[in-house]
């Protein structure tokens, strides 16, 4: 039996607060990883390196089977570089980051989190531990259909949709935490 968690969101407060209770994902983390990775541009060098390999492998090495009469062997070769490069490769990263956030993580899905949105900044309760960011440090902040994500310098977190009540207190939720960050990274900016 599917164990029943309840979430509670709950309305700005009359100081202008948003805040809303969940139980934090280890995929949270996940997907912030890899978007932080897309982020990083790697070196000229390495970057071509990398697409040597690949394209000695997906398509010089198939291609010199070919031509040397060994088709199906060809055509293996090509399959299964074909899907490793779409499929293996990415669900691989993503699984790497998952066990290593399910280690670090611990048994902290089973807790509650807490988000307050201020004037000031984000407010983030977890564990018995607090961690505040003004909103001047927030990079930019993303949707997804399960989630809210902050991101911060090289890290992040998530905001389970699921703790808010109503798609209001979500939508209301989002667009104040666009408006302060917006309105902040203008502020931060030098004239």
């Amino acid at each position: 039996m599917a164990e029943q968690r309840t979430t509670a969101a709950i309305n700005p407060n009359p100081d202008g607060r948003y805040t809303v209770e969940f139980y934090p994902s280890v995929n949270d983390q996940v997907y912030v990883s890899l978007r932080i990775n897309e982020a990083v541009k790697p070196k000229a060098s390495t970057t071509y390196a990398y697409q040597a390999f690949l394209f000695i492998n997906a398509i010089a090495f198939p291609a010199f089977l070919l031509f040397s009469e060994y088709v199906i062997a060809a055509a293996v070769v090509f399959t299964f570089n074909v899907a490793a490069l779409l499929i293996m490769l990415p669900r691989a990263n993503a699984d790497h980051f998952r066990v290593y956030y399910e280690q670090l993580f611990g048994n902290r899905e089973k807790f509650s989190a807490r988000v307050d949105l201020t004037p000031l900044g984000v407010n983030y309760s977890s564990d018995d531990g607090t961690s505040v960011w003004p909103w001047q440090k927030i990079r930019w902040i993303e949707e997804t259909t399960e989630a809210i994500y902050f991101f911060i310098d090289g890290n992040g977190f998530g905001v389970q949709k699921s703790g808010f009540a109503y798609r209001e207190d979500e939508r209301a939720f989002f667009m104040y935490a666009q408006e302060q960050a917006r309105r902040h990274q203008q502020r931060s900016l030098p004239k």
